[in-house]
């Protein structure tokens, strides 16, 4: 695998992602929500920034449940059964009624036939989602051989195509959710300045922009970098900042298409945590950058 963000210059970066944030509106504290149901789904939340992200939302007491979508089984109830000792320990102010929830289900994020599962298992046993954090993603490490044109398809597929699809997919029982929102877990790699052609970022950050044009700049990406275009057709050279960039365009027009169902999404970067995906390279603790989502 694969991590780009060690090279991400921080200014550029923030001023892209700051504009979305600014667009779709500041994550806000989530309300109290006593005496009522309130259904959180985190995906990829067996470890790193995902595990404490569903971490803080059980430990909060704004919820009722909180959903891990995980693809490994054993590491995702491991990590729901380590989240219900934290917050059960006396030192947690989660200890407090009422308790909190803390499940597994698995789902692979790209796989639809999963993402239709997870989806008829939520709505079966909640009949809606409230809060739906949209964290898997993966990445190739930079001594990883698997060549870059072999790189694109898997990395656009997971954190751009599969967290969309799995976005639309729930986003009937997000609608019925109180107070309902969507995170995605972006990143300081998704800049604008990636692109090197003026008028892709001009359609990219265009207010006009529409769910299907996003996605047919994702394929024609490919597609060029696949045939070894991508430069000469005006495209960065970062597959894994690619499938952010188009991530945070994806969110953009969520926000705005939304809105009228009452659902707020935004997208933030947690920063460069010490996790796996950074080959524990972060400075910062995978627990604090969690909180740039809640």
């Amino acid at each position: 695998k694969r991590s780009a963000m060690a090279s991400v210059r921080l200014p550029i970066a923030f001023r892209f992602l700051f504009f979305f944030c600014v667009f779709t509106g500041v994550v806000r504290s989530l309300p109290s929500s006593d005496n009522m149901t309130r259904v959180a789904v985190v995906t990829g939340a067996n470890k790193g920034v995902g595990f404490h992200i569903a971490k803080h939302l059980a430990s909060s007491g704004d919820f009722s449940d909180v959903i891990l979508g995980c693809r490994d089984e054993q590491r995702g109830e491991s990590a729901a059964k380590e989240i219900i000792a934290i917050i059960a320990s006396p030192s947690s102010s989660a200890s407090k009624p009422p308790p909190c929830t803390v499940s597994y289900q698995q789902l692979a994020i790209g796989d639809k036939s999963s993402h239709e599962s997870f989806r008829k298992e939520i709505e079966h046993k909640f009949g809606k989602v409230d809060v739906l954090v949209n964290n898997a993603a993966m990445a190739f490490k930079n001594a990883d051989p698997t060549p870059f044109k072999e790189q694109c398809k898997p990395t656009i597929d997971i954190n751009f195509r599969g967290t969309a699809d799995f976005t639309e997919e729930l986003l009937p029982l997000i609608r019925k959710g109180h107070d309902a929102r969507i995170v995605n877990v972006a990143s300081m790699s998704g800049r604008i300045s990636q692109l090197r052609s003026q008028e892709l970022q001009n359609k990219f950050t265009s207010s006009a922009l529409k769910k299907e044009e996003v996605r047919a700049l994702v394929d024609k990406f490919e597609s060029d970098v696949l045939n070894d275009r991508n430069i000469s057709e005006g495209w960065g050279n970062s597959n894994y900042g690619f499938s952010k960039l188009a991530l945070i365009a994806m969110t953009k027009v969520w926000a705005r298409e939304e809105a009228k169902n009452g659902i707020s999404v935004n997208c933030c970067c947690p920063g460069y945590c010490n996790t796996d995906m950074t080959s524990n390279r972060g400075p910062r603790d995978p627990s604090e950058g969690a909180l740039n989502a809640v």
